[in-house]
């Protein structure tokens, strides 16, 4: 009778063991992979660069949409101004007055 309870006392504690260490793997996998989804996180929240060349290309487009920028608003002023220039152009003038027949006449038409 003694070997029946030491058996399936052994049993338990192996499936104990086992279910413990199967436990901790999966808690080492899910904590692994938080620190990899929080450093991800983390590195898209901040918008920060890991390497030299990501900065130097992070600041090279930064460089090129400012000058982008800049262009479209010097465009936009120059083409304003073209505007503004033709809009004077085909303002209304005053009807002129009709030259007298007598001056028809006497010296031809204007």
């Amino acid at each position: 009778m003694t070997d029946q309870p030491e058996s399936t006392l052994e049993d338990r504690v192996e499936s104990l063991e086992t279910g413990q260490s199967k436990i901790l793997a999966r808690l080492d996998e899910l904590l692994t992979g938080a620190h990899r989804r929080a450093e991800q996180h983390e590195a898209e929240h901040l918008d920060r660069p890991t390497t030299v060349q990501e900065q130097v290309r992070m600041e090279l487009e930064r460089k090129e949409q400012e000058a982008r920028a800049k262009a479209d608003r010097e465009a936009e002023a120059s083409q304003r101004e073209t505007l503004a220039q033709r809009l004077a152009r085909l303002e209304e003038t005053p009807p002129v007055q009709p030259q007298p027949r007598r001056q028809r006449v006497m010296w031809g038409k204007r």
